[in-house]
């Protein structure tokens, strides 16, 4: 009994030491990455898919940022029931965007905090014309921006069906997914090969999911026998999808689009995304990038899980404390400078003589790409998961999950 106590009481400790080890890094190393408090903002809305009212932020940078009042990015989401700011998980990237004198709008998705339907009941379709409503009114309120919007993971499916005709100056897409029974091949194929299944097993079991698929899917109705935590709302959204592949959108692109993934991509198959890519987007500029040491949302390749929820608490505790610096090398000045391209020019030929030929746009080569590169590798560089699950919210569910463990 004696030894019980004790035990318990260490765990309890061990608890109050890792949630003040929290409070110091939250006080210390990366509030100012991991909080918009201090920002300016302004609420807004607009009408989405079946006449429901979507509402989001739109972040504005200081007022000495370097481009004040010309540019603005949207955020749109992967996965998931993601809220405005994926739960505190794109606060760094949106600092340090806004750092950069960008402007940044990001909604809440269907059924999320303040917005109404229900993200389930959607198709990617769907989702294109929600992006088409958000981008309209921003186009309303700042006719005079530089609109472009960058889109994580789902949003392959999504942002290549919009066109120019849509008000949107650029495209940044990463870790952008193309084939959606691929992409699910792929993640599986990772997820058995981490639980040390052999090759053989692998394909087997791939073959057995796609079989079960094919009937669960292809009912008319929910199958009410299914076991497992598939809802009935789940099961329609997959449905609807799964045949999803944003091959021809991308060939069809005319949005000067800059497409980018980390080489060490747990959920989407980047090296073979990089070559459809490659092969299919045509439009000018362009810009096709695998960074290496990089995860499925460009962080660092020491944060590199499938799910935020197989976090270490560790991991977790280091991200916050990272902040921005938890992305590889390269990839917020390759987002931001894409983003940016069209205001630098703009500033170099307002302070350069008519004369002098320096103001000339950026060097292509006959493909459009910048740079004259059609597909670069940097050499080194919460984005969010697909799931959509907050940083900041799973520290404390891991250290509720100590507390849980004491007492069970």
């Amino acid at each position: 009994m004696k030894c019980c106590i004790l035990l318990t009481v260490s765990a309890l400790l061990l608890a109050l030491l890792v949630l003040l080890a929290l409070l110091v890094v939250m006080a210390i190393g990366g509030e100012e990455d991991q909080t918009l408090s201090e920002r300016r903002s302004e609420e807004f809305s607009f009408t989405g898919n079946k006449n429901i009212t979507v509402h989001g932020t739109i972040w504005f940078p200081s007022d000495d940022g370097a481009s004040q009042g010309s540019i603005i990015t949207a955020l749109v989401h992967g996965d998931g029931p993601t809220g405005r700011t994926g739960d505190d998980g794109y606060n760094p990237l949106i600092n340090a965007l806004l750092d950069q004198g960008i402007a940044v709008a990001s909604w809440d998705k269907p059924g999320v905090g303040e917005s109404g339907g229900s993200w389930l009941d959607q198709s990617m379709s769907d989702r294109a014309d929600e992006t088409r409503s958000a981008i309209g009114e921003l186009r309303a309120q700042f006719a005079d921006f530089a609109i472009s919007a960058i889109g994580f993971s789902q949003a392959g499916w999504v942002l290549p069906r919009l066109s120019i005709e849509d008000g949107l100056d650029y495209l940044v897409l990463v870790g952008p997914a193309v084939n959606w029974q691929d992409q699910g091949d792929y993640f599986g194929t990772i997820r058995m090969e981490a639980e040390g299944k052999s090759p053989g097993e692998i394909e087997e079991a791939l073959i057995q999911d796609q079989a079960n698929d094919d009937v669960i899917f292809n009912a008319p109705t929910f199958p009410s026998n299914l076991a497992g935590d598939l809802t009935e709302d789940r099961w329609a959204f997959i449905k609807r999808n799964r045949h999803e592949d944003s091959t021809v959108f991308i060939a069809n692109l005319t949005i000067p689009t800059l497409a980018v993934w980390g080489e060490e991509d747990l959920n989407v198959d980047a090296m073979n995304d990089v070559e459809i890519y490659t092969k299919f987007l045509t439009v000018s500029p362009r810009q096709v990038v695998l960074i290496p040491e990089a995860t499925h949302s460009l962080l660092k390749s020491t944060y590199n899980y499938q799910l935020f929820d197989q976090w270490p608490l560790e991991k977790q505790v280091a991200w916050y404390e990272e902040g921005r610096s938890a992305y590889a090398e390269g990839a917020l000045d390759l987002m931001t400078d894409w983003v940016l391209q069209d205001h630098k020019e703009a500033t170099v030929s307002k302070n350069v003589p008519e004369e002098d030929p320096v103001a000339s746009p950026p060097a292509t080569d006959t493909t459009g790409n910048l740079d004259g590169a059609a597909t670069q590798t940097f050499e080194s560089g919460p984005l969010v998961s697909s799931s959509g699950r907050g940083q900041q919210g799973m520290m404390f569910a891991s250290l509720l999950a100590i507390f849980s463990a004491v007492y069970h």
